[in-house]
Order: C-alpha cells, then sequence, then structure tokens
C-alpha cells in the first residue's frame, strides 16, 4: 500500500492466495482467482515508486486507455501474470 492507495480510499490489497481464502472463509466457492494487468502493475510501480507521481487525468492516461487496454483484453484471457495490478475472482455461493 502507498499514500497514492490510500489517498483514493484503498483499504487493503490481495494477493490471489489471500483473496481466494477470503472468500471461502466468507462462504462462497472460488471459481476462478487470478492476477489482471500485469504492465498496468509495471507502469504504477515506475509512476509511483521511482518517479514519486501520481496517475491522474491527462494525455498519458488517455493514450494508455485507448492504446494499451484494447490489446489487454484480447491477450490477458490467453496468458495468465503471474503478477499484476489488480486481482480478478469470481466466486459463487455453496
Amino acid at each position: 500500500m502507498s499514500e497514492f492507495d490510500r489517498a483514493i480510499g484503498h483499504h487493503r490489497r490481495y494477493r490471489t492466495a489471500g483473496l481466494a481464502r477470503v472468500l471461502g472463509d466468507a462462504g462462497l466457492e472460488v471459481q476462478r482467482c487470478h492476477y489482471i494487468n500485469g504492465p498496468g502493475l509495471l507502469a504504477w510501480y515506475v509512476t509511483c515508486r521511482f518517479l514519486g507521481g501520481r496517475p491522474k487525468e491527462g494525455a498519458l492516461l488517455t493514450a494508455y486507455d485507448k492504446l494499451y487496454v484494447p490489446i489487454e483484453r484480447r491477450i490477458e484471457p490467453k496468458i495468465r501474470m503471474p503478477f499484476g495490478q489488480s486481482v480478478f475472482a469470481v466466486a459463487r455461493c455453496r
């Protein structure tokens, strides 16, 4: 967790195993739980940790959304990254 995370309202971060455990403890059956947006994690890390910046609206974010996100949406269903900016989970009631 960074100061930026707290500033935008994040309360906790999960790894896949931790989120799957929390969902299971809540009585849900985990169908899928994996990382998404690996390159986004790298971009965030460079921007926030190394450069001390804060992601914000502007040309860089617009370009990322218009150029990279459509490519990512086609690639991610085929390739599972061992890391990512977010954890995606699908769970159902038992």
